[in-house]
């Protein structure tokens, strides 16, 4: 039996995070906007950025509803609540929503369970308790006919999130006839395409995790040794070093099964000469660096070297290429001309890489904003942020890649990693 809606239920209150948390750890404060708005908020030491990095992002939106010439937007995907707001958490399966109005206060609709994590991570300061029996988009309607945005009103919807369901949709359609409501899923796209020095310097911590997860699987990495094991190796070192959930498994894989896209792990143990891949994420502050490296053991096969230091290659002509002004579909053709060039086109085929930045399950990456790939034809710009794995597979023989999660430059582009990009023979 579906749920059934609730078009006319009662107003719900809009609270005030400080006037409603019994222990107050955080500090109000208003900031101006670009346009003279000031915006209130809350400050204190577990925010992931700077006020300031909240009222640029902040400034962004509002940007983008201006040319959109919307009076709302409704923020419904978790990447962009905490992009928006600072606000982390795995529930993200139960109804959040952002409520941006034009040049005025966000209000976060939020599940009664979890609206505790608002004064633990966002700097918002209005919200409304949404409860487990509710029909959360009708009490999304009603927030916003409270707002004066319930009729003849131009609101913004992510019609391309994974949230935003037709229920919702054909809710608020009926609670608000005259209301229109048009796709911006672009407008959080486009603004989080771009990272801050202050989003960089959080990537670069989730970079070093990764290295560190690395090395724990080089050394893992033995003649009789599981994907298993090897696999838990992995995942000890990243949450031992203070990495937090991911939004992909590390895939880890021994021997044949390394050909497999996105599996991890598995009983199959190393031969004396076998080969082991690993492309490993780590996550800060929910914001994703990767590494894809393939190491081998003994005497490998000719191909699998020949395959290794094609993906070597094909990355090293990507980074050397790189630079703002040149297109993501040039910079993937670039890549795919090497492996093309060694003979493994057949094997070869992913795109070159995908954006990088904010993440949750059921993906570490950002592809759906901007991907290095053929017919995609924007323009890279400095502060962008890019996975790049060139990989081939060979189904039950071979996974081998090379991979470096990378930043664009105002020259060129810069790897986050430290740890060398080479074929490595373990004897």
């Amino acid at each position: 039996m579906g749920i059934v809606a609730q078009p006319n239920i009662a107003d719900r209150k809009i609270l005030n995070v400080a006037e409603h948390t019994e222990h107050v750890t955080f500090q109000p404060t208003v900031r101006p906007t670009a346009r003279g708005y000031h915006l209130p908020m809350i400050s204190h030491h577990r925010l992931a950025f700077s006020p300031e990095e909240f009222v640029r992002r902040y400034d962004l939106i509002q940007s983008s509803m201006d040319d959109l010439g919307l009076d709302a937007l409704l923020v419904r995907g978790p990447e962009n609540i905490t992009y928006f707001s600072g606000y982390e958490t795995p529930g993200y399966y139960r109804y959040h929503c952002i409520v941006v109005p034009k040049d005025g206060e966000p209000v976060f609709l939020v599940r009664d369970f979890e609206w505790i994590n608002t004064p633990e991570f966002a700097w918002s300061t209005k919200f409304v308790k949404v409860y487990d029996w509710d029909h959360a988009p009708s009490v999304t309607a009603n927030v916003l006919d409270q707002l004066g945005l319930g009729s003849n009103k131009r609101i913004g919807v992510e019609k391309q999130s994974f949230f935003y369901t037709v229920d919702e949709h054909e809710t608020l359609a009926r609670a608000a006839p005259t209301n229109e409501y048009v796709d911006a899923t672009h407008v959080l796209w486009n603004a989080r395409m771009i990272k801050s020095a202050e989003e960089v310097e959080v990537m670069r911590r989730s970079a070093a995790l990764v290295d560190v997860a690395m090395q724990a699987g080089y050394e893992a990495t033995c003649p009789g040794a599981t994907g298993d094991e090897i696999n838990g190796e992995v995942n000890r070192a990243l949450l031992a070093a203070g990495g937090e959930y991911m939004g992909l498994p590390p895939f880890v894989l021994a021997g044949e099964r390394s050909c497999l896209p996105h599996q991890t792990g598995g009983k199959n143990a190393l031969g004396r000469d076998d080969l082991m891949y690993f492309e490993i994420s780590a996550s800060h502050r929910r914001y994703t660096a990767a590494l894809m490296r393939t190491i081998f053991l003994g005497k490998p096969k000719d191909e699998w070297l020949r395959a290794a230091q094609a993906c070597i290659d094909a990355t090293s002509a990507a980074l050397a290429f790189i630079r703002p002004g040149v297109s993501s579909h040039d910079a993937d053709t670039v890549a795919r001309a090497v492996t093309t060039k060694a003979g493994f086109a057949p094997y070869h085929r992913n795109r070159l890489g995908y954006s990088i930045g904010v993440s949750y399950p059921p993906d570490w990456g950002e592809g759906e904003i901007i991907s290095l790939q053929q017919n995609e034809p924007r323009l890279l710009q400095p502060g962008m942020t890019f996975h790049m794995p060139p990989l081939c597979l060979k189904y039950r023989e071979y996974g081998i890649g090379f991979s470096e999660s990378i930043l664009v430059t105002e020259s060129g582009c810069e790897r986050f990693s430290k740890l060398p990009r080479e074929i490595v023979i373990k004897a």
